[in-house]
């Protein structure tokens, strides 16, 4: 049933917008739509006519900016269900569906079914996922497919310490190498739990076989995400070797002004959890501390919330979803802080009073305060919720525009101009045209008419000269520049 209102929920957040978001959704979207005859070329310009720099991942020809994936999960999806905002957003709302499951799991495992309802409870409510799921926050579906499986081989890791079967060897290996595979190496997360672990107790320490299953599931983990590293270095070398060299500059160096100080993460708490969520937070981890659990699973969940906390803080780029990946180890946390809360006062009251007046109304609060809270966030004044307002119409408008190319224009030998800041991306994935960003140079005009490539620019009213007296240019009014306009779109030469 919590899985059940998660997908609910998740649904109703995606289809809010119908609309791409600028940052980063409508270029995965771009990406994965050409992955879906393609899926071994990642490519954002398919077939690049005009110059391009290859190291700028917004107008690049092949796209190896992200691992591949999440992009073929939305291949995917786009094969099944047809090219649009809901099948771009599918796999993230199945997964973060599906989320629930291994959470509740981890909860039920280190100390019982109720710390495990909690904490999927929990999850459910959370907004900053929503609007991860929805494209609203920058890394988007990239993030949520990182977060499912590195979960997934956290929960991998303690069904194994419950069971001991050979199955979750297997698993982690795999889920740790797809989390490679969305976002590089921070998805060996769950052996520097695991390894350290073994050499902090003493049963595990002096046991052979703890070495021999930690390599066994690495060496599965290599299995799957090597290859589609050497495929690349081999296949695109210029383009992979250069973002290598950039995703290892993240550690060092403040990229695309996305820098913080040490305490950023901690700062953004708040975003990723809600107001003041922080203090309840802190104090379970106190209590998370001297709970009756297994000192080991205590230890484990510890190192991996220090370690990305650590590693993030150190790290010199920083974006708020950068920690996002130990959320729901943060929930369980808080979990059983709840469920020490409720066991101390069911001391005082019988159990049936417990769950109607305590744990089921503190229930709903949590979930309505966990979603709601960022109504708050920044102050959001009314000047300033208009402003968002407006925002969503535009980008709503001009979205129609750009579905409705396709019908105004028969053939593929257009290419598009000057339309709103990164646009021409709504329309590489709304139709089959070329687009680009801006008002095109006359050596831009000159090429593409050498092509044989029909021009189309988006009037905005300030065309220069030498495109409003070309009468070979096609200039469009409509609403994508012109608020006011009645009609869809009206095209004049001169």
């Amino acid at each position: 049933m919590i899985a059940l209102g998660s997908l609910l929920i998740s649904l109703f957040v995606c289809l809010s917008d119908p609309f791409l978001h600028m940052w980063d959704e409508q270029i995965h979207a771009v990406v994965a739509k050409n992955m879906v005859h393609n899926p071994l070329k990642p490519m954002l310009m398919t077939s690049p006519i005009l110059p391009f720099k290859f190291t700028n991942w917004t107008v690049n020809h092949i796209w190896v900016h992200k691992q591949p994936l999440f992009l073929w999960q939305i291949a995917l999806s786009f094969k099944l269900f047809g090219i649009n905002t809901l099948s771009l957003r599918l796999p993230s709302i199945l997964m973060t569906t599906l989320l629930i499951i291994p959470v509740y799991r981890i909860g039920k495992i280190i100390s019982g079914k109720q710390t495990g309802i909690y904490a999927a409870i929990l999850l459910s409510g959370s907004n900053f996922i929503y609007q991860l799921n929805s494209g609203r926050m920058n890394t988007d579906h990239n993030d949520i497919a990182f977060l499912f499986y590195v979960t997934l081989s956290i929960w991998s890791w303690f069904e194994k310490e419950n069971s001991s079967k050979k199955i979750w060897i297997i698993l982690i290996g795999l889920f740790s190498g797809a989390a490679i595979l969305n976002k590089w190496l921070v998805g060996l997360l769950v052996y520097a739990g695991w390894g350290l672990s073994i050499l902090i107790f003493k049963d595990n320490r002096n046991k052979i076989k703890s070495y021999i299953e930690i390599l066994e599931s690495i060496a599965i983990t290599i299995i799957v995400a090597l290859p589609w590293q050497l495929y690349i270095l081999n296949k695109f070398p210029v383009e992979s070797k250069y973002e290598f060299n950039y995703n290892s500059l993240h550690f060092f160096k403040d990229i695309e002004n996305h820098g913080g100080g040490l305490m950023y993460h901690i700062d953004k708490i708040q975003t990723l959890y809600g107001i003041d969520f922080q203090y309840i937070i802190y104090a379970s981890l106190i209590v998370f501390l001297f709970s009756r659990i297994k000192t080991k699973y205590i230890t484990v969940i510890f190192i991996w919330i220090l370690i990305v906390n650590v590693f993030y803080a150190i790290a010199a780029t920083k974006m708020p979803a950068f920690t996002i990946i130990i959320a729901p180890l943060i929930y369980i946390v808080v979990a059983q802080a709840l469920f020490e809360l409720f066991t101390f006062i069911n001391n005082v009251l019988d159990k049936q009073k417990i769950n109607k007046f305590v744990v089921i109304p503190l229930s709903i609060v949590l979930v309505f305060y966990l979603f709601f809270h960022f109504l708050d966030y920044n102050g959001l004044t009314l000047k300033n919720r208009e402003w968002h307002k407006n925002s969503a119409q535009m980008s709503y408008n001009s979205t129609q525009v750009y579905k409705n190319l396709s019908r105004e224009f028969k053939g593929k030998d257009y290419m598009f101009f000057n339309a709103r800041e990164f646009d021409h991306l709504k329309i590489l994935f709304y139709t089959d045209f070329r687009a680009k960003p801006g008002v095109p140079s006359q050596i831009q005009i000159d090429t593409l008419k050498n092509h044989k490539i029909k021009i189309m620019v988006f009037d905005n009213d300030k065309l220069p000269d030498y495109i409003l007296n070309d009468s070979t240019i096609a200039k469009i009014k409509s609403q994508v520049w012109q608020k006011d306009y009645k009609g869809k779109i009206e095209v004049y030469y001169k």
